[in-house]
C-alpha cells in the first residue's frame, strides 16, 4: 500500500511522469514581468502565500534548487491577486526565480492541482520528471533527475 501512494498521488493530478505538460498551461502573468532565465529543468511550485505549509515548502527546495545554480530553475505559480502575493514574494525574485500569477485558475485546473504545496519537475521540453508535495523534493530525488538522460 505504502508504494501505491506516490503513484496515486501523482495520479491525482493531470500529470503523468515521461509525459509532457499540457501546451496550454504557460503562464500569462510574472511578477514584475521577471520571467525565470532559460533552464534544462524547471521546478513548477503552486503555491499560497499565506500557507505556512507551502512557505515551509518553498524555504526546502530554494535551497536544493540553487545548488544546481542556471540547471534549475523555480516557476512559483499562485492563484492570489498580484496586489495581495506580490509584496510577500518578491523577496524571491532572481535571475532563476520567477513568480506567475494564475488568476482565475486555469492552470490549476488544467494541471488538476487538489493540494498545495504540488509540485512537478520538467525537463526543457515540458517532460514530468518527478511530481508531488514540494516539502517532499531531495537532492536525492534531483541528483537522480539530473543524471539520468
Amino acid at each position: 500500500m505504502l508504494l501505491l501512494a506516490p503513484l496515486s498521488e501523482a495520479l491525482c493530478q493531470n500529470i503523468i511522469i515521461g509525459e509532457r505538460l499540457p501546451s496550454d498551461v504557460r503562464p500569462r502573468r510574472w511578477l514584475m514581468d521577471m520571467q525565470p532565465e532559460a533552464a534544462d529543468f524547471s521546478c513548477v511550485l503552486f503555491y499560497h502565500s499565506e500557507s505556512e505549509v507551502c512557505q515551509a515548502a518553498l524555504a526546502h527546495i530554494k535551497p536544493i534548487l540553487e545548488a544546481y545554480g542556471a540547471q534549475v530553475n523555480l516557476v512559483i505559480i499562485t492563484k492570489e491577486q498580484y496586489a495581495d502575493a506580490g509584496a510577500t514574494l518578491t523577496q524571491h525574485l532572481d535571475d532563476h526565480v520567477g513568480i506567475a500569477f494564475d488568476e482565475g485558475g486555469r492552470i490549476f485546473r488544467r494541471i488538476g492541482v487538489s493540494f498545495i504545496p504540488f509540485c512537478v519537475v520538467c525537463d526543457k521540453k515540458r517532460h514530468a520528471l518527478w511530481c508531488g508535495n514540494g516539502a517532499m523534493l531531495t537532492t536525492d530525488v534531483m541528483d537522480k533527475i539530473l543524471t539520468t538522460k
